[in-house]
């Protein structure tokens, strides 16, 4: 690549980023859905029906070594320029989630255009993806003397956390104008809810909304619609919205194993198991054989890993009881990152501060994380073909 055609990019990336005020919601609502199809994506190889792990090709190491050799030749305030480039970084490639780094690779996000400012602070959507199971969306945070994170508490120079100005308090979302209670039912347990962490850098955050239609009672997500978002910062009077368009960019795997595993009293059934690039969603049915403690329901987690022991983090568990003794769960995790030939799934118990109470904090390790206790022999194998 030459001075020329590069900095050619970096002033058509310039434009790009100028952004207005997002006027009303029902004034764009057209526009938007105008925009979504003439979205630029590289293409996606369709995944063959039976092979539920497709092969992704790396190419990070390339981008890290580019993006080396662009910051020794260019001055500063370019090479920050090009990290705005979808190839070169981004939000997602530097967040702790495989998914979104596979999204970045693959070039299936795409760039909302979306920002609200008040106060002198200004919040942008920076990336989204959406896959048909979970939407994820990035946002940035821009403004004068915001020492504090945008999501979640800062530590004070007193060792003290504490809510700074600028940070998110709180978020409401709509799909198509609709709230997300119209897709539960009337079955409150099971709305989807979206949930925030903080990226690499603490003005930015990553969002995500998990479609719970596995369980049977919700509505799924449209494959298209436009996320209206928003978001209360502290000390900041106005509310930001931000909408977000979301487009299912993937072609998922999808298989009915049906396999079933019992142990010690417990009954533990994969009825589906979806793949895409940006997750793994497994649909289980757990049961109780006898009458027991239906409070134990409230303590159950699950862990997925391949045959050279690779734990998949997970991304949302979500359950709702079938009947006084069985619950189907919702689970999504991230994808692995190579093909495996053998997936386990384990079902454990978390254990309780108070051994003697069946609600409140669960008991951690010295490393900080909950104990789990493994319920001997309620494991499932799966061969991947």
């Amino acid at each position: 690549m030459n001075n020329n055609h590069l900095e050619k990019q970096i002033r058509e990336l310039g434009k790009a980023n100028i952004q207005e005020l997002p006027p009303l919601l029902r004034s764009r609502q057209d526009s938007i859905y105008a925009s979504l199809a003439t979205i630029v994506q590289d293409p996606v190889e369709k995944e063959k029906k039976k092979r539920i792990y497709p092969k992704i090709a790396a190419a990070v190491s390339v981008a890290i070594v580019l993006s080396v050799m662009l910051t020794a030749v260019y001055p500063p305030a370019l090479a920050n320029a090009l990290k705005q480039l979808p190839w070169i970084g981004g939000i997602f490639e530097r967040a702790d989630d495989i998914g979104l780094q596979a999204a970045q690779r693959l070039g299936l996000i795409t760039r909302p255009n979306s920002s609200d400012t008040h106060e002198g602070i200004t919040l942008s959507a920076e990336e989204a993806v959406f896959d048909g199971n979970r939407l994820a969306f990035s946002v940035k945070r821009e403004g004068d003397e915001l020492e504090g994170k945008l999501a979640g508490v800062t530590i004070g120079e007193d060792g003290k956390p504490f809510l700074a100005k600028g940070a998110i308090t709180s978020a409401e979302v709509l799909i198509d104008g609709s709230s997300l209670e119209e897709f539960s039912d009337g079955h409150w347990e099971a709305v989807p809810f979206l949930t925030w962490t903080e990226g690499k850098e603490q003005s930015t955050a990553i969002f995500e909304l998990v479609d719970s239609s596995n369980l049977g009672i919700t509505k799924p997500f449209p494959d298209q619609f436009v996320l209206t978002v928003t978001l209360h910062l502290n000390g900041i009077d106005t509310p930001y919205v931000l909408e977000i368009p979301a487009r299912k960019v993937t072609e998922n795997s999808i298989a009915v194993p049906d396999i079933r595993a019992q142990a010690q009293g417990w009954s533990l059934t994969l009825q589906k198991l979806e793949y895409s690039p940006l997750t793994t969603r497994l649909l289980l049915n757990i049961e109780q054989e006898t009458d027991g403690d239906h409070t134990d329901f409230n303590t159950l987690g699950f862990e997925v890993k391949d045959e050279q022991g690779l734990v998949l983090k997970n991304i949302s568990q979500k359950a709702l009881l079938s009947s006084n003794r069985s619950q189907d769960v919702n689970l999504l995790i991230e994808p692995f990152e190579k093909y495996p030939n053998m997936l386990t799934i384990r079902g454990y118990l978390y254990e309780f501060e108070d051994s003697k109470s069946k609600s409140g904090a669960f008991k951690a390790d010295s490393s900080g994380n909950p104990v789990k206790h493994y319920i001997d022999g309620l494991e499932i194998n799966v061969l991947v073909k």
